[in-house]
C-alpha cells in the first residue's frame, strides 16, 4: 500500500509540474452528453500530453486503455496503456516532445498488451486544433 501511494503521489507532482508549464495548452472533450467519458487533455509541445478523463466505462478483463497521438494525415502513434480507477477516473501523463503534426488525442480500448494500431473505434477523440 505504502509503495503505490508514493507511486501515486510521483505520478500526481509529474502532472502539477506538467499543468504549470506556461506552454501547456489544453482541450477539453465529452461536454453536454449524457454519460461520456470527459476531461481534458494538456499539450505541451516540449514535455508531452496529459489526460485527465473521468466516466471512462469500466474494462472488460484482458483489456486495457491505450492513448493515441493522431497526426494530420497520418496513422495514429501509440502513446502508452492505463487503467481507470474503480470510479472510472485516470490520469495519464506521456513525457517527451509531441509533434506538432499532431491533430488530434485519442483513446480506445486494446488488448491488455498494447496494439501497434487502434483495434476498436476511439471512445475519446480531443481534437488539437489551434493549440
Amino acid at each position: 500500500q505504502a509503495m503505490k501511494s508514493s507511486a501515486e503521489l510521483t505520478r500526481v507532482q509529474a502532472a502539477l509540474e506538467f499543468l504549470n508549464q506556461p506552454e501547456t495548452r489544453q482541450v477539453t472533450f465529452g461536454k453536454g452528453a449524457q454519460q461520456p467519458p470527459r476531461g481534458t487533455v494538456l499539450v505541451n509541445a516540449k514535455s508531452g500530453v496529459l489526460l485527465v478523463a473521468s466516466n471512462l466505462p469500466a474494462l472488460p478483463s484482458g483489456k486495457i486503455y491505450e492513448m493515441w497521438l493522431i497526426p494530420k494525415g497520418g496513422a495514429p502513434q501509440p502513446a502508452g496503456l492505463f487503467q481507470p480507477d474503480p470510479q472510472g477516473n485516470a490520469v495519464h501523463l506521456v513525457r517527451g516532445p509531441v509533434d506538432a503534426a499532431t491533430s488530434a488525442v485519442a483513446v480506445s480500448v486494446e488488448p491488455e498488451s498494447g496494439s501497434a494500431a487502434p483495434t476498436t473505434t476511439p471512445i475519446v477523440v480531443a481534437p488539437l486544433a489551434g493549440l
